[in-house]
């Protein structure tokens, strides 16, 4: 796994700003990938992370299972310090696919139409509101500082503020956010005071369960939270066209892997696998798998961008306020289904 530092991140965001266009060699054949070669037989393909979390489940079962390997890839994780970061890797070609949120990537797209959503990674949102022990009720979050993985891109961020707005409260009158980095780490910064809430999920949520602190509100409790593209995976339509077979083979690895993880004799592996790369109880592991997989069903088994979850989440965008909520009838031009149906005829 490779690490993107802050400072790298600084130098490729400036870059970009610069000239958008500056790295647009994309690969010159589907043998190479742009950024991805031939290792003993296997193709390497780069995919930008914040965190190996549950949001992220397939990733960890794709990496510790080796299903990527029937497919032909070699997955080269390269984490990024936050959010912010992955688009601009993507677009310079640093990273191959990427994770985001579909409110990330909609103001993306107004300067890089190219960017796609291609795959449907999480459509029901697994988050809930825990809080500092003196507080009681969401309407208690009045002055109070609410930490997120990136403000203005990350879900939690997102989720926070349709959570709160459904209670009357708004960003900047009644509370604000500081940026408190990935799940981990927001869960230290509630446990240490930094922060007064956060929105989280199992296993670290439990963590923070057992050291006094409280969930006081699920993200579920909210009807326009279910059948939405909570979270993507995205690409560079300029990359995976002239890159067509790599693409579709990660897809089919990506495809096995969330089918991997929702069969019923795979769930020992599947806790034992989350227990060790989260550093989970196996309690805990359990849990977030029964979260996940079990009740939620986060992520669909066929990857495709449903049209009606797509347009629920512009609706949600709208309502956040987002500025570069798209209008409904612009919505097929932000996704590309092709990959993942591509994937499905080729298992």
């Amino acid at each position: 796994m490779r690490k993107f530092g802050w400072f790298k991140g600084m130098v490729l965001i400036c870059v970009m700003a610069l000239s958008a266009t500056a790295c647009s060699e994309w690969g010159s054949s589907d043998n190479s990938g742009g950024s991805s070669g031939k290792k003993g037989g296997l193709q390497k393909v780069a995919i930008g992370v914040t965190s190996l979390n549950s949001l992220h489940l397939w990733l960890i079962m794709a990496q510790d299972e080796q299903l990527m390997k029937p497919s032909g890839i070699k997955l080269d994780v390269v984490t990024f310090q936050n959010t912010g970061q992955i688009i601009p890797a993507l677009i310079s070609g640093s990273v191959n696919f990427g994770m985001a949120t579909p409110e990330q990537l909609f103001g993306a797209q107004e300067k890089q139409a190219g960017l796609k959503m291609v795959a449907s990674e999480v459509t029901n949102d697994p988050y809930q509101m825990i809080v500092r022990p003196n507080i009681t009720s969401l309407e208690g979050l009045k002055g109070k500082t609410i930490g997120v993985t990136g403000i203005g891109a990350s879900a939690d961020y997102f989720t926070a503020k349709l959570l709160l707005k459904g209670h009357g409260l708004e960003e900047g009158r009644d509370y604000h956010f500081v940026n408190a980095g990935p799940p981990p780490q927001r869960a230290t910064a509630l446990v240490k005071g930094q922060v007064d809430a956060v929105m989280s999920f199992p296993p670290d949520a439990q963590v923070m369960l057992s050291k006094g602190m409280k969930s006081i509100a699920q993200a579920s409790s909210l009807p326009n939270l279910h059948k939405i593209i909570m979270g993507s995976l995205i690409s560079d339509q300029r990359w995976y066209s002239k890159n067509h077979d790599l693409a579709v083979k990660f897809m089919r690895g990506y495809l096995a892997s969330v089918k991997w993880l929702y069969d019923p004799k795979n769930k020992a592996k599947a806790v034992a696998d989350i227990a060790k790369d989260m550093k989970a109880s196996t309690a805990d592991a359990t849990i977030t798998y029964d979260t996940f997989i079990t009740k939620l069903k986060a992520s669909p088994l066929d990857g495709q961008i449903d049209p009606s979850y797509l347009t629920t989440t512009a609706k949600n965008a709208k309502s956040e306020g987002l500025k570069a909520a798209p209008s409904l009838d612009s919505l097929s031009s932000r996704y590309d289904n092709s990959l993942v149906k591509a994937a499905a005829k080729s298992d």
